[in-house]
């Protein structure tokens, strides 16, 4: 799927984050293998309130090269190549002061590389209402 137009993304993203959204109201099981089989080439994390990974799914290793040990626990803007722009959009994702829509980011690839990636957030929400972290899924797209 690498190279596709953003509008493909970003349908293909979205579909998976209503997947990802729908598994979650079905209970805890559900969600982990909805979250562990998403569409080849799509990667997933979620992030904590501190902004660290704290799960990715299989496809994520395979699209960046990077191990799952290497990526949890770690700040995402951490494989961003425009990271201190990526590290202010989430913090204002966080608190909620960002509007979440999908954009383009520049990725670093465990081979050096660059990757051009659409994003679609979600926000990760307590019972109560509060957010508690974001759930990133994204593709490699076309650049322009």
């Amino acid at each position: 799927m690498a190279g596709i137009p953003k509008d493909q993304a970003t349908t293909i993203l979205t579909g998976v984050q209503d997947r990802l959204d729908e598994a979650h109201r079905q209970g805890a099981a559900r969600y982990r293998e909805a979250f562990a089989t998403t569409t080849p080439g799509v990667a997933v994390h979620e992030l904590d309130e501190n902004a660290k990974i704290t799960r990715v799914n299989l496809e994520e290793p395979k699209v960046l090269g990077y191990t799952e040990a290497q990526l949890v626990g770690h700040h995402p803007w951490e494989f961003i190549v425009m990271n201190e722009v990526s590290q202010r959009a989430i913090g204002q994702k966080l608190t909620g002061t960002k509007e979440l829509k999908p954009f383009v980011r520049t990725f670093r690839h465990a081979n050096g590389s660059a990757m051009t990636m659409l994003l679609v957030d979600r926000h990760v929400v307590a019972a109560d209402g509060k957010i508690t972290g974001l759930r990133t899924a994204f593709m490699e797209v076309a650049r322009e």
